[in-house]
């Protein structure tokens, strides 16, 4: 067996390199010579998140190492790799498709070093900051005595009784978002609804055109009040397309990624989402709460195409991994809650607001009272045969930015059905070089542990050492 690397670059006058290496000599089909430098094949490790339904972190790095003993790679120094395919092969088969980070160099030795591919999503999403240059009483960018350098709020999908930011003192002109997809629906004083004065066509009548008394106007993520508010000012609002797969979707494309298709479409049926972003925060985690509301997972891809859909049971495969290839296997749960035991209670927390108000004008009905007075609601699904077979049985409480009560209690109810039976948290160490696909189903077939009749799995993750052709696989089903 033969291990490859090829890696795509740019040589010191910029011009685009495909860089060969191997473990031993080898030549392609092509007649393409590789390198016979490789001194560890790779390290790598892979895995997915899904929030509470699985009792795993997230991973994802790697490298591979080179023989530089006589300095015959140095001209790499001059090489650009960064953000540049990398593919591992066996014998000619794909195992480890990734992304470049960067080369590490040393007295004798050249890493590759595996860049994690959800590493850019770890940053702060993209939010526009106000400029503070308001000449009053024009402008909608605030002074340098208010807003000047806050992040502009975002309204991703819905917002509800949302605090918007006066970015305009002089006018009484407010903004609840920067995209101008944005939609205001309602504006509240005192949690009294104001009446619609009617939009405005651009920002410039917008700030050229007052509303009258006790109304407002909007355009875009920009309102203004005819007067100054009694209390605390609360909009509605939300985008062209509130739906998840629509707001998850265009999260990953600003930062340079694709969802997949499949994935948009699967999400779109849960409805709308409802997150309000007045802070920076890692499109990571705003992409997580998506799939952590609907019982879900996010992975990642090579080509960037990230996955994230609902987390469901093993499917029935005829892709095995056999006891001849197994070294140890060791069961650490049989559930996915508290204690490693199934669950007999999911609470989803759904439907949020961002505002609860105290300070509510007497006129305000006891219905809306009620309702801004609690965030969010509760949807609750439970099994007593669970608790009962199980006594110290635990329960999930997941904090969801789905806006449907109904879709929520139908992910309370499918998260309960898929967690209040025993669910095997495995992990195995085997001599077995291929890779399996995070995510993907594996028959277990093994006397130990109970699996001799073999048992349908989902692979979680994966820890590869290629030079030993040892690989530990994280299984759940």
């Amino acid at each position: 067996m033969t291990w490859t690397l090829t890696i795509q670059a740019r040589d010191e006058e910029n011009q685009p390199q495909t860089i060969r290496f191997s473990l031993g000599r080898y030549m392609d089909d092509a007649d393409h010579f590789y390198d016979p430098r490789i001194m560890q094949p790779g390290l790598y490790e892979a895995g997915l998140y899904a929030g509470q339904l699985l009792q795993q972190s997230r991973s994802g790095y790697g490298e591979t190492t080179l023989i530089n003993a006589d300095g015959g790679l140095d001209y790499l120094a001059d090489y650009a790799v960064d953000g540049r395919e990398m593919v591992l092969a066996l014998d000619g088969v794909p195992q480890v498709v990734g992304t470049v980070a960067r080369l590490a160099f040393s007295d004798d030795e050249v890493s590759v070093v595996l860049r994690d591919p959800l590493e850019p999503l770890r940053s702060p999403h993209p939010m526009e900051t106000y400029a503070g240059d308001n000449v009053l009483p024009n402008g909608l960018e605030g002074t340098q005595d208010d807003i000047a350098g806050e992040p502009k709020p975002l309204v991703l999908g819905e917002a509800r009784n949302a605090q918007p930011v006066l970015v305009n003192t002089a006018k009484l002109i407010y903004q609840v978002s920067s995209l101008p997809d944005c939609t205001i629906q309602a504006v509240y004083d005192k949690g009294v609804a104001l009446d619609n004065g009617g939009a405005y066509t651009s920002l410039a009548q917008l700030q050229s055109t007052a509303p009258i008394e006790g109304t407002f106007r909007a355009f875009q993520g920009y309102m203004r009040l005819g007067d100054n508010a009694t209390g605390t000012l609360t909009v509605d609002a939300e985008q062209a397309d509130p739906r998840a797969g629509a707001v998850a979707q265009a999260l990953a494309a600003e930062r340079g990624y694709t969802l997949h298709e499949d994935d948009v479409t699967t999400l779109n049926t849960y409805g709308a989402v409802r997150v309000y972003l007045t802070t920076q925060t890692n499109t990571l985690d705003l992409l997580d709460r998506i799939a952590e509301s609907i019982g879900g997972y996010l992975s990642a891809q090579a080509d960037q195409v990230l996955r994230l859909g609902t987390w469901e049971e093993p499917e029935p495969t005829d892709t095995a991994i056999r006891d001849y290839a197994i070294q140890t296997v060791s069961r650490s749960a049989t559930g996915a809650g508290p204690g490693g035991l199934p669950v007999w209670r999911v609470n989803i927390d759904c439907d949020r607001i961002e505002t609860v108000q105290p300070d509510l004008e007497s006129n305000v009905s006891e219905a809306r009272r009620a309702r801004l007075a609690r965030q969010t609601r509760r949807v609750v699904a439970t099994d007593e045969t669970v608790i009962e077979r199980h006594p110290l049985a635990g329960e999930l409480t997941i904090n969801s930015v789905l806006a449907s009560y109904a879709q929520s209690q139908a992910v309370a109810d499918r998260v309960l059905a898929l967690l209040g039976v025993r669910r095997d948290t495995v992990t195995v160490e085997a001599n077995e070089a291929l890779l399996p696909t995070v995510g993907g189903n594996l028959t277990l077939i093994t006397p130990r542990q109970g699996y001799g009749a073999g048992r349908t799995m989902r692979v979680t993750g994966y820890r590869l050492n290629a030079q030993t052709d040892e690989i530990t696989l994280n299984l759940w089903g």
